[in-house]
């Protein structure tokens, strides 16, 4: 349990509290205002390299995906967050639940950052991007590349990437807000994938978990990959 919580530099690094604070928040918080079903748990790889890209509806994909969709299999998470999160009084809160910030304009900027996910994602634990990079609700965005590759890496073992969506389905109060969350099925990604054909198909998945379509054009071409049952 300890490994969970290991410092990587340019970064403070997990703290039990915060991750156990944030659990217990999000799961008063997921009981009061959804209603949820979560489908395709046993996807999640239990161990090992994992990379999760997720859709982005809204802000409480965070708590209700990290709580309903990782936590029940595994800790070892880290999240690329906007780098706003990352300011003010509750930012080290954030940094310590696992936080990863980027300044999305300026990805430049933010190379240190992502060095961090990359060497978490190689350390064998699981790293979380949302490659919309911004809320789109009722739609898909296009799934941006840069980030995904820096953070990828050219690994020198297959890295298990998980797609997954979310769907929600609002009421008027009292009632609760239903929420799908999906979890597709984990696709190998070794140092010969093609970056911008790899997540062109995942995104592709992410929508069909997420009931939308994806109609968005690949940046470039390249082989196409295959979900191993």
């Amino acid at each position: 349990m300890s490994e969970i919580y290991r410092k990587y530099e340019g970064h403070p690094g997990k703290k039990r509290y915060a991750v156990w604070l944030l659990e217990l928040l999000g799961r008063v918080y997921t009981r009061l205002r959804f209603n949820m079903k979560v489908e395709g748990l046993e996807n999640m790889p239990p161990k090992g390299a994992t990379l999760v890209l997720a859709k982005h509806v809204r802000n409480s994909d965070i708590p209700l995906g990290l709580v309903r969709a990782i936590h029940p299999v595994r800790w070892d998470v880290w999240c690329i967050m906007k780098d706003t999160l990352a300011k003010g009084l509750a930012a080290k809160f954030f940094l310590n639940c696992g936080g990863i910030p980027v300044d999305r304009k300026n990805p430049e900027k933010s190379k240190r950052d992502l060095l961090v996910a990359r060497k978490a994602l190689h350390d064998g634990r699981l790293v979380t991007i949302f490659p919309e990079q911004t809320h789109f609700k009722g739609k898909m965005g296009k799934g941006r590349t840069p980030g995904f590759r820096f953070v990828m890496g050219r690994p020198e073992n297959p890295v298990h990437v998980v797609p997954i969506g979310f769907e929600y389905l609002f009421h008027k109060f009292p009632r609760r807000t239903e929420v799908f969350i999906r979890i597709g099925k984990p696709v190998p990604y070794d140092n010969h994938s093609v970056p911008e054909t790899f997540l062109h198909e995942r995104m592709h998945e992410i929508a069909q978990l997420s009931g939308l379509q994806y109609n968005h054009e690949p940046v470039t071409r390249g082989k196409p990959t295959s979900v191993k049952v």
